[in-house]
Parts: C-alpha cells; structure tokens; sequence
C-alpha cells in the first residue's frame, strides 16, 4: 500500500477539452512549491495532460507546443467519417499525438504511476486504463461519442473518460493514495446569453452538462478539489487555438488556494 507524505499527492485530472489549458498552471504551480506529485489519473483531456505528465514528469513543454498551433492547424488535425459512425475519424489526430507526444511508449515508461480512465458503453462503466500503449489509452479517453468513434482495445470499444468519471479520483485511492488533489473543469459561472451553436458546439454543450452533474463530489478530508470557474460559452473543437484566458484562469485560481493547499498537505 502507498502511504504519501506530507509534501506528497496523487492528481486527478478532469476532462474539459479546451479547459484543460487551466490545467498547466496548476501542475507548474504546485511543482513550484515543492508539492511531490507521485500518480496522476485522468479522463479525456485530463488524460492528454496527465499522460504526459506521467511520461516526461513536467508538462511545461507539452504546453509551449500546444500554443505554437493556429486554427489552420487544427483543421489539418480533421478527417472527416461516414456521418452514421461519427463526425471524424480520429486517425489524424492519434498520428500527432503519437509522432509529437507520446510515441512508443507505454504504461511502464512512466516516470510516476498512470491510469488512464474511459467508459465502456456497453457494460455502462468506467474502465482504468494502467497498461499497454499510452497512445491508445488517451485516444479511448478522448473519444467524444458522435464526434469520435469510439475506440478499441483488445477487443473492447472504448469511449470517452469523463461520461462516468470526469475527475477520476477512484483509481488513485484504489493504490493506496492518502492525499488527491483533483481539478474539476466542470466548474462554470452564468452563461453569456443566447450563443449560436454547430452541430460539433451542440454535442460538445451537451456532454458538458451531463459531467456538471456527475463531477459534482461531496466533501472528503483526503481530496481537495480545485475548481476553475468557465463561462460555459458553446465549445468547438477546433478553438484550442483560444488558450489564453483558460491558462489565465487555472493561474489566478491556482494563486489563490495554493495557502489552502500547502495547509491541507501538512494536516
């Protein structure tokens, strides 16, 4: 069983798609202070960050690259699929995923422990992934129903983390982990009025709201919850290239709780 120290914890990382650029400050912050981040667990793009993170044991570099992309970018990032299996096939994607950030690797690269959660929609229940290719493992996570098909590993289709479990706290207590720091992207403030939204808005909106309601978590004196507040404007897909006022969010939040954190750790 893994007992942590008190400058120790596990992360569990939330699913969020543009929001997760919140997600950088936070982990650098923490790293700053001299926080021990020993496993990391994460759900869609909490597990893009996460599995990273886990791999290179800084995230930092991951984030200068992400920045460097502009809208065309993305696009470039689309192959369009047959419109009754999903809106993209997801190859292109898994390919600079793997050529920029993951490569090879696997479970048992890891500097620090991974796991990995999607959702297995025919058993309706979260599967934690912790062995086998990081690659495939993150592409399950991402697999957004309707805009990606959903994604197999021996044999089992696989979907997005966050359906079930947006901050994947379960697998980190399952190794023993005393001390979780979760960061929740569900976290919204009033939204701005009536918005247009395209059918990928429409489907990301609507995945949006169903993990509001899931990731919402009672009090426990072994997890402390960050949580960046969003105007839940309609997602797209292709606005990653839009990172500055999520980073700017997870910093000025990040700025304000670390007192609280660095006093949880310690109790």
């Amino acid at each position: 069983m893994m007992i942590l120290k008190r400058n120790e914890a596990g992360l569990a990382l939330g699913s969020g798609a543009v929001r997760g650029y919140a997600i950088f400050p936070i982990i650098n912050r923490i790293k700053k202070e001299g926080i021990n981040i020993t496993a990391v667990s994460g759900s869609s793009i909490g597990a893009l960050i996460g599995a990273y993170y886990a791999l290179h044991g800084e995230a930092d570099s991951l984030l200068k690259q992400a920045v460097k992309l502009r809208k065309k970018d993305w696009l470039r990032l689309v192959d369009p699929n047959k419109p009754n299996i999903s809106l993209i096939k997801g190859e292109k994607i898994k390919k600079f995923l793997s050529n920029h950030y993951y490569g090879d690797a696997t479970f048992k690269d890891t500097k620090v422990p991974l796991v990995v959660c999607a959702t297995d929609p025919i058993k309706r229940k979260s599967v934690y992934l912790d062995g086998g290719k990081i690659i495939d493992a993150v592409m399950a996570s991402i697999s957004i129903p309707g805009i990606f098909p959903p994604y197999k590993i021996n044999n089992r289709l696989l979907n997005d983390g966050g359906i079930l479990d947006p901050v994947p706290v379960k697998p980190l207590r399952d190794m023993g982990i005393k001390k979780i720091v979760g960061i929740n992207l569900m976290g919204y403030i009033e939204p701005n009025p009536d918005k247009d939204m395209d059918l990928i808005s429409s489907l990301l909106n609507t995945s949006y709201m169903m993990m509001e309601q899931i990731s919402k978590r009672e009090g426990n004196k072994n997890l402390f919850i960050l949580e960046p507040k969003f105007t839940p404007d309609p997602p797209h897909m292709l606005s990653f290239y839009k990172w500055k006022d999520k980073h700017k969010i997870g910093r000025q939040l990040i700025d304000k709780k670390i007192n609280e954190l660095t006093a949880w750790l310690k109790k």
